[in-house]
């Protein structure tokens, strides 16, 4: 790789203040990893979950209905602000199991309240009156995909459903979800209900950082307990991905499907290999068993890359230097440690470097700390930061020494005379006090 090279920078004082060089380096890892995968998802997004790296795409921007996907965002958020009340007893209310046929929804042109279960849809047998924990509410809808345990979740958070959603949809815009609008807690069919598979990604890369998010959504089966209403039931996790049978991926750790008929099929899963971890999103797929096959696919291919090394810079003595305005010489820089970047290809990764002096005072001693390598993402954040030092003393040049010596005789000198000039006055002063008397 060719490295271009930072200039030479000039100080004019003689005190060096903090600088930074912003016309920075930016390195480019080329890469002939490609994914020659044909995906019938209509939209597809494979992302790094520490990164955000975007490995594979397609029409990863596109709105999509995301359906039961949305239930990722009502997890996460729920769990962000009560995650230290999941033993919180809750009490179904009427508005949160109340349903309507999809024929009577279509029929009010969606004006009936979105969030109202459609009959036939996808539940946990909620009743009215029936008692249940926040922890049984979420695994009911994480596991087994229960809008009724999504009401009754946003119906606890924000007091009224439609509050909720506005708090949510906040929340999602903060994170970066700047693309999605949700109008129920669910995701059944509205037509301003709505998000990408980019947006998707992103939501989920920051819900997988949450432990006890991970938990559940990994979860195979969960154990509805005895309730004031019924008796206890097993509930069975939509995800086959982390099911045994035709379409387990042992790699899998979660996280969730989603079915509309206006949506199609859709899923957001995640698997982990070694320390890397990757989030796959497919929207509006005809084939539910191809879009499982899919995801597999996408992630063993991107599992299957060796990581490269890239030297961007060596150890020892560096071409940046630092030129101080009454220095005998430039400040010259050594790193005392090759800067090597490991990367996948696929990532494609991009690193700014951005080159940061130190507040200096003459003279400079050989190994002082003068400077660092600030090396940034392509979305600003810093990922690593290499020390400079410096390779030997520098002293003030002979003239500048001189100069000083000067100017400080001149200042004794001039101190000197007003001295003496005082002196003579107040002779003269004490003189004519004396004649006059």
């Amino acid at each position: 790789m060719c490295i271009p090279e930072f200039p030479e920078v000039e100080k004019t004082d003689v005190k060096i203040s903090k600088f930074h060089f912003f016309s920075a380096l930016i390195f480019m890892f080329q890469s002939l990893y490609g994914f020659d995968i044909d995906i019938q998802a209509d939209s597809v997004v494979l992302m790094n979950a520490e990164t955000g790296a975007v490995l594979y795409e397609k029409n990863a921007k596109k709105a999509q209905y995301p359906a039961s996907l949305t239930k990722i965002a009502t997890a996460i958020y729920t769990l962000q602000l009560r995650e230290n009340k999941l033993d919180k007893m809750l009490t179904a209310e009427h508005e949160a199991v109340a349903s309507v046929s999809e024929e009577e929804m279509v029929r009010s042109n969606y004006t009936l309240p979105s969030y109202w279960l459609t009959r036939g849809t996808s539940h946990i047998g909620i009743k009215k009156g029936e008692v249940l924990s926040l922890q049984d509410l979420l695994y009911g809808m994480m596991v087994a995909s229960g809008g009724d345990a999504s009401n009754m979740i946003a119906l606890y958070m924000g007091g009224t459903i439609p509050v909720f959603m506005e708090e949510l949809n906040v929340y999602l815009n903060g994170i970066g979800c700047t693309a999605t609008h949700f109008t129920n807690p669910h995701g059944l069919h509205h037509p301003k209900h709505l998000s990408t598979a980019y947006d998707m990604a992103i939501l989920t890369k920051e819900a997988l950082k949450n432990p006890t998010f991970r938990e559940i959504v990994r979860t195979v089966r969960y154990t509805r307990p005895e309730t004031n209403k019924q008796k206890a039931t097993t509930l069975i996790q939509t995800n086959r991905l982390l099911r045994k049978g035709k379409f387990y991926y042992s790699k899998a750790i979660g996280v969730k499907t989603g079915y509309t008929s206006m949506a199609k099929n859709n899923l957001v899963a995640a698997a982990k290999d070694g320390d890397r971890t990757l989030i796959a999103v497919m929207m509006h797929c005809d084939d539910r068993e191809k879009m499982f096959l899919d995801a597999k696919r996408l992630f063993n291919h991107a599992f299957r890359e060796k990581k490269q090394s890239s030297k961007l810079f060596a150890a020892g003595p560096q071409k940046m230097k630092l030129k101080a305005s009454g220095a005998s010489k430039s400040i010259a820089t050594y790193l005392k440690e090759d800067v090597v970047f490991d990367y996948y290809p696929s990532e494609d990764p991009k690193v700014k470097c951005l080159l940061k002096w130190e507040e200096l005072t003459l003279p400079i001693e050989k190994d002082q700390v003068v400077g660092a390598l600030v090396f940034e993402n392509d979305k600003g954040e810093t990922i690593r930061t290499e020390t400079l030092f410096a390779k030997e003393d520098v002293d003030y040049h002979l003239i500048h020494r001189i100069r000083q010596q000067v100017t400080g005789r001149k200042i004794l000198k001039f101190f000197g005379a007003c001295l003496a000039i005082l002196f003579i006055c107040g002779l003269i002063y004490e003189l004519n006090k004396s004649s006059s008397g």
